[in-house]
């Protein structure tokens, strides 16, 4: 699929996710513990159902993706973020970058809950 037509679908049926980023901070010897800062970024996103070859060839039916525009994006996604929103939570597995004359135009990340 074009950015024209990603960009597109997330303009006319995208709705207002959360994106959620964890960072690992120090450890605490006395709990053997990670102590870890989650941050939470609006973003306006489509999230929806793929087939078997709409985007990438090795999709595997049943899977969900969700399109991202880079534009003026707070944070870039990675994998293990969080998404939520909707009565839905769903973990990043795999982010691929669409770009436009070498500028990054969205981010298409497959999800899973």
């Amino acid at each position: 699929m074009q950015a024209y037509n990603l960009l597109k679908l997330v303009q006319r049926h995208g709705s207002t996710l959360i994106l959620k980023k964890t960072t690992a901070g120090s450890y605490n010897a006395s709990t053997s513990e990670y102590s870890s800062t989650v941050k939470e970024y609006e973003i306006t996103a489509y999230m929806y159902n793929v087939q078997e070859g709409v985007l990438l060839n090795d999709i595997t039916r049943g899977t969900r993706s969700c399109v991202i525009p880079a534009l003026g994006l707070p944070a870039i996604p990675t994998d293990k973020d969080i998404i939520s929103g909707r009565g839905d939570d769903v973990s990043i597995v795999r982010v691929r970058t669409i770009y436009s004359s070498g500028v990054a135009v969205c981010y298409v990340c497959e999800v899973t809950e």
